[in-house]
């Protein structure tokens, strides 16, 4: 996929404006395509966006990611999830960022679909997907609006295809520069995890 016909110099968040670094989106929007692969169009995806409790910071948004990554893998997969989890091979990237206005974390996050233990409807696809991110502990389950999902081909075989799956990705590596890559987690031990967890 060709990341320039993805790429928006400017993007707003309310009357806020994002800036943009046209070659750190550009590396990270290839990452995640190697992370999750081509387009061939022989699977479908997941994009998810979460939002957190009041109080979490990027280091809370690591830990509902990677719990987020773990229970979809465990789930959807079963043992060969855990396998890919210890491998990090798993289909599955996400993104940490700031709301601006709010000044607080959210996450997005892909999951390619791909050769899963057995077949899902949308429907089911995407109440198994709520169920699991509302079960997280981070995940502000009063927010109505908590947890939003968008299934959709992965594919780049047909135009209106490409132009999603290209503008997702674009999407969740929009926040990326010299100083941030919102694509990086922080990985905690647990009892760091449960301190941390306290101050929710």
């Amino acid at each position: 996929m060709n990341f320039e016909k993805y790429v928006k110099h400017e993007r707003y968040y309310g009357s806020h404006i994002y800036q943009y670094h046209h070659k750190e989106v550009e590396k990270r929007f290839n990452a995640v395509l190697d992370k999750l692969g081509e387009p061939d169009g022989t699977d479908d995806a997941a994009f998810i966006t979460l939002r957190l409790k009041s109080k979490s910071d990027r280091i809370i948004a690591c830990i509902a990611s990677n719990a987020l990554e773990w229970k979809l893998c465990k789930y959807f997969w079963g043992k060969k999830g855990k396998k890919m989890l210890i491998n990090h091979s798993a289909p599955f990237v996400s993104s940490v960022e700031q709301n601006l206005i709010r000044v607080k974390d959210h996450i997005h996050a892909i999951i390619r679909l791909k050769e899963l233990k057995q077949y899902y409807s949308y429907p089911e696809i995407k109440n198994e997907i709520k169920k699991i991110a509302l079960s997280i502990e981070e995940v502000n389950a009063k927010d109505p609006d908590a947890v939003e999902i968008r299934i959709f081909p992965f594919s780049d075989k047909i135009e209106e295809q490409e132009r999603e799956v290209g503008n997702r990705i674009e999407y969740i590596c929009k926040t990326a520069s010299k100083h941030y890559n919102p694509l990086e987690r922080i990985i905690l031990t647990r009892d760091q995890q449960k301190s941390i967890k306290t101050h929710l």
